[in-house]
């Protein structure tokens, strides 16, 4: 009787403190107790990915180029970024335009460089398989000539020999090449003494038979003489703002155009020095101008055109520049494409015996533009390029889960998704998010490639107000906010540098007042990749990975606890030795879980020791921000991995392969699904959007604490699942029992859990002298 009438206070503080939520901080000697060898986990849920199509159509040029057909009409020719991108044949004059044909290119995901050859032929150099792909006029024929070089997976900067040999450069190896028939590709084997470049841009001078070259993401220009293999650096003027990049090439009449970081500078090809000229409407001398285009027009008339963003009573305007190449001076010429946008392809022809000059214009709209450069006449012209399914690059739900925001990758169109009608509006168009987070019904977004923080409400409307608060690419050097989260008010971003840069940085917008607080190089020479927060304490992951175009530096990436009041790492760690990255981090009950590039981690938050790794089972290169964590209400723990994803049990540490390739992102929505984007079957790109309803548990919110905790005390027994979704802590026979019969219902319980392996003896003695209190 004593000893029952001494469990009746007890079994009430006992049943208060299971149905409490307790802060966990594990026993020092919990490593004492481990899962026993018989304990076997439950399988993980299952699930089922819905793919719901593509939620985008858009038109993205990004060079373009117009030719006349084998019966005189004039074209333009483009290919708009899309799976199997195809080569669009359009009539091009500045009346109503008309499609003329759309030939495939099986395999490119878009084609960056389209250039008509001397013979009337199309060439196009892909994105993605680095291949070059020609279509002939006179048969309609499409023919994929191969991939270039060197493993090149972009191809760059196309021109034209005389003798129909077609030239170009390459990404990532810096090759540069030539194509002939009969010939095939040949790697010219350019020296390119800078071993950091991985992009090449090329323009053939036929008046030396030499090659002109543009590198990246260190910018330097070069002339290679084809005859002798002599390459030769030309040396340029200081530039107005830090240059990664050559990005365009042009030549005409002795003169070489250098797109230089936005500017135009000029260089005599015989001499091999800089040009100086000058603004006629200011006798302004300039080695650099303002450039706003794809490179500059064929010459005509004594002159190349281009675009060029002007200062024009107090607003910036698109306005069409003149180049006289015999008095090195530049002109405005009063026509103006800020409708349309930058220049990216240029045509001559003749209309009533008038030198025309056609341009696409801009990249998203199909949009183009015509100079009569003998009348002064000027307008706008739409050609007839059909939208295709754009490639994916984010998602984001709502805070009710009835819709869903998508964005575009490259041309930033953004998309909201009716979950409940299963159909696609426009929204305000943000550009190409790196990272996202809704925070109070407003979208902060971390924009490429200026490195721009925007934030707009999601709201009813399809163009709430875009709001630009910082752009990091000037001022810091940084453009992509690969991270994005919120904490105590305010929005945290970690990000990733420019081009051919190391060292990224944390920047935090506060959204009452829209100032950005940004501190650079928080780990020397390392991207911040990952964000997470523990009470008011601050955790970051690095990645060794740069701006691209760069090598990852030495070393692997690290953990770091960072104080915000003094702007410092406290506390460093390498939680998986080789790993690049730590490209997620969340906190649970407590504790960190990290994914260094393919491996799961857990850190204690206050010493930053790694407790536990899982190796995730998948493979393949993982760039920064090309990873997720995210914890589901039904206590599961869910890693998207490049474009995999993997369900983990986050108490006995063992995981579960749900999708091994065709999605990317991973989102979790209120009603408990995901979103993600989804590559279909045989395609390259993720063009649809998908959702993913993970499968029903008999305990819809486990207490996964991951040791069990009796009368408001943790034990030093582990937590584990017992069937998929429920704990040992969620089924324990404690709540709603008569303290009379506690003992006969806790006793063999724990018994039971012995027989079946789920427990040891000795946690089943342990859990029975918490309950009585021991």
């Amino acid at each position: 009787m004593a000893l029952r009438s001494a469990r009746r206070p007890l079994f009430g503080v006992l049943a208060a403190a299971l149905a409490a939520s307790v802060c966990l901080v594990a026993p020092a000697h919990a490593a004492e107790n481990p899962l026993p060898a018989s304990y076997t986990a439950p399988p993980a849920p299952g699930g089922a990915l819905t793919d719901l199509g593509s939620p985008i159509s858009s038109l993205t040029v990004v060079e373009g180029d117009f030719g006349h057909l084998p019966d005189g009409t004039f074209v333009a020719y483009a290919a708009p970024m899309g799976e199997d991108a195809a080569l669009n044949v359009s009539t091009a004059t500045s009346g109503t335009n008309t499609l003329l044909g759309q030939y495939p290119m099986v395999g490119a995901s878009g084609a960056p460089m389209v250039q008509v050859a001397p013979d009337g032929r199309v060439y196009a150099a892909t994105y993605t398989d680095g291949h070059l792909y020609r279509w002939d006029p006179a048969t309609a024929e499409m023919t994929d000539l191969g991939q270039a070089p060197g493993g090149a997976t972009y191809l760059y900067g196309l021109s034209f020999a005389p003798d129909g040999t077609v030239y170009g450069g390459s990404y990532p190896h810096a090759t540069v090449w030539s194509y002939a028939d009969g010939v095939g590709f040949t790697d010219l084997q350019v020296p390119i003494p800078d071993a950091s470049v991985q992009y090449t841009r090329t323009v053939y001078d036929p008046d030396r038979h030499a090659l002109w070259i543009g590198t990246q993401a260190t910018a330097h220009l070069y002339r290679f003489d084809l005859t002798t293999g002599a390459l030769a650096e030309v040396t340029l003027a200081a530039a107005p703002k830090a240059v990664s990049s050559v990005s365009d090439l042009d030549y005409a009449e002795g003169r070489v155009f250098v797109n230089w970081g936005g500017y135009v500078r000029v260089v005599d090809a015989e001499s091999l020095t800089e040009v100086a000229f000058t603004d006629v409407s200011a006798s302004i001398p300039f080695t650099a101008y303002p450039l706003s285009a794809r490179g500059v027009s064929e010459a005509k008339q004594g002159g190349v055109y281009f675009s060029s963003t002007q200062v024009v009573n107090g607003r910036n305007s698109v306005e069409v520049v003149r180049y006289d190449l015999a008095t090195d001076t530049v002109a405005r010429t009063g026509a103006n494409t800020t409708v349309r946008g930058a220049l990216i392809g240029y045509g001559w022809t003749v209309e009533n015996g008038q030198d025309v000059l056609y341009a696409l214009a801009g990249n998203y709209s199909g949009g183009g533009f015509m100079l009569n450069i003998d009348s002064g006449r000027w307008q706008r012209v739409q050609y007839d390029i059909p939208r295709v399914p754009s490639p994916l690059q984010h998602v984001l739900p709502n805070a009710d889960g009835s819709q869903v925001l998508v964005n575009a990758f490259l041309n930033g169109d953004t998309s909201r998704w009716d979950v409940a009608r299963g159909t696609a509006t426009p929204f305000t168009r943000f550009g190409q998010v790196e990272d996202w987070t809704l925070v109070d019904g407003v979208v902060h977004a971390g924009v490429y490639p200026n490195g721009t923080l925007v934030s707009a409400p999601f709201s009813s409307s399809s163009s709430p107000t875009l709001t630009t608060h910082a752009t990091l690419k000037d001022s810091h050097q940084q453009i992509r906010p690969i991270e994005a989260k919120e904490h105590e008010g305010r929005i945290w971003y970690g990000t990733n540098p420019d081009y051919g840069l190391h060292g990224g940085a944390i920047a935090v917008l506060d959204p009452t007042t829209g100032a950005v607080d940004v501190t650079v190089d928080v780990v020397p020479d390392h991207t911040i990749a990952a964000l997470a927060f523990v009470g008011s304490r601050v955790f970051a992951g690095s990645s060794t990975v740069g701006g691209t175009g760069t090598q990852p530096v030495p070393g692997s990436g690290t953990l770091i606890a960072w104080d915000a009041a003094t702007k410092s790492v406290v506390a460093s760690v390498t939680p998986v030795e080789g790993a690049r990255s730590v490209n997620a981090l969340v906190e649970h009950h407590g504790l960190l879980y990290g994914l260094a590039d393919h491996t799961l981690f857990e850190a204690d938050p206050d010493t930053l020791a790694v407790t536990r790794t899982l190796h995730l089972g998948t493979s393949g290169p993982v760039q920064p921000g090309e990873g997720e964590l995210v914890f589901h209400p039904n206590g599961y723990l869910y890693a998207s991995v490049d474009d995999a994803v993997v369900v983990v049990d986050p108490l006995a540490f063992v995981a579960t392969t749900l999708l091994g390739e065709g999605t990317q992102r991973w989102e979790l929505s209120p009603d408990g699904s995901f979103w993600t984007t989804v590559r279909p079957e045989g395609a390259r790109s993720f063009t649809h959007l998908g959702q993913y309803g993970p499968a029903a548990t008999d305990c819809a919110a486990p207490d996964t604490r991951p040791y069990v905790t009796l009368l408001g005390r943790t034990t030093t027994v582990r937590n584990r699942f017992l069937t998929t979704g429920c704990t040992l802590q969620d089924l324990i026979p404690t709540q709603g029992v008569p303290p009379r019969r506690y003992e006969a219902v806790l006793q063999p319980w724990l018994s039971a859990r012995v027989a079946a392996g789920q427990l040891s003896p000795i946690e089943r003695r342990l859990l029975w002298d918490a309950a009585r209190g021991r």
